[in-house]
């Protein structure tokens, strides 16, 4: 039941943005703008118009984030340093750890799982934890190569923000758009579902791309650096971190690394959440989606903040991959679990 009904939807259309992005040679920037600048921000506006998106239950969940993520840090990192990593790997562990997939994964499978209800609950756990995600966004890009402001004004160009104020505002002062706009709104919103599962499983070829580019390199006797490029012809060395360790044990730190991060990002989340919840009080349809969000393999963005951080990006790649892939079981335990 859980199988056909949630598992097997979300993974065709992964499939096919697989196969879309491997054989089709689309553009994957012009599909994330769309979904970035467009799209999602319709699918959070139609989500926080509704009734059940109180201000309230968004900063609970707000706080029940930020006291996820901040035992899965403690986690990772204390992982690190008993495994005696160096810090560039503590880092990129870290990254694979927190960053949960909540949006192009977590909303579909909530929305087939749990119904219309489970799409607005999942949307406001999206919209929280993007703030989290955010704000360490502005920890490691200062750490980069930008600045503080710099990196702090750069939320603000995203129209994802401004579609959760709107939203609220207009909420308040019971000024919400006609029916016919709120009917165009809920469309581009209804679209960001399936377009973001088309838009990950490009995404992810191009992890597979890449790394099977580096492992044919290694194997002709050089050691080439991992990264996620643009496109086929982009420059796969940028973005990489220098390290004193022969290529082959490079490769080893690498996976074991992301193993472990998979690890914690899907039954540290799921075990914690379930600890956490208990010193809240949300509905137990809350609780439910709280639990399945908070267990979502890693997101595909982690790739961009450890190139940012200009260390790790394999790392983090065999994090997203083995927890995606990992997930296909994990989900259907945890929706028995949760009563689905």
């Amino acid at each position: 039941m859980v199988l056909t009904n949630v598992i097997l939807p979300v993974f065709f259309i992964v499939f096919l943005g697989f196969l879309l992005r491997k054989y089709g040679r689309v553009d994957l920037g012009a599909f994330a703008r769309a979904q970035l600048y467009v799209l999602s921000p319709a699918l959070v506006f139609m989500s926080l118009a509704k009734a059940e998106a109180e201000t309230g239950l968004i900063l609970q969940v707000l706080l029940f984030i930020v006291i996820l993520e901040a035992v899965l840090l403690g986690i990772a990192l204390g992982l690190g340093f008993a495994a005696k990593r160096d810090r560039a790997e503590r880092q990129a562990i870290a990254v694979a750890s927190i960053f949960m997939n909540t949006g192009f994964y977590g909303i579909p499978v909530c929305m087939l799982a749990f119904g219309q209800w489970g799409l607005v609950y999942a949307t406001i756990y999206m919209v929280a934890s993007s703030i989290t995600q955010s704000t360490l966004g502005i920890f490691l890009a200062s750490a980069g190569r930008k600045s503080a402001g710099e990196a702090f004004a750069s939320i603000f160009k995203v129209p994802l923000i401004w579609a959760i104020v709107a939203a609220r505002l207009l909420v308040h002062f019971d000024a919400l758009p006609s029916e016919p706009l709120m009917k165009m709104i809920d469309l581009l919103g209804e679209a960001a579902i399936p377009v973001g599962l088309l838009l990950l499983g490009m995404q992810l070829e191009r992890i597979v791309f890449e790394s099977a580019a580096w492992r044919a390199t290694l194997a002709a006797g050089r050691a080439r650096d991992f990264s996620v490029g643009e496109e086929r012809g982009a420059a796969v060395g940028a973005g990489t971190c220098e390290t004193s360790y022969p290529a082959e044990l490079e490769l080893r730190r690498d996976i074991s690394g992301g193993l472990a991060s998979a690890a914690i990002r899907i039954l540290g989340g799921f075990v914690i959440s379930y600890a956490v919840i208990q010193f809240f009080h949300f509905s137990a349809n809350m609780n439910q989606v709280l639990v399945m969000q908070s267990a979502m393999p890693t997101a595909v963005n982690a790739i961009v903040f450890s190139t940012e951080y200009n260390c790790r990006p394999r790392l983090v790649a065999v994090g997203i991959l083995a927890s995606t892939l990992a997930s296909v079981a994990s989900i259907m335990l945890i929706l028995r679990y949760v009563g689905f």
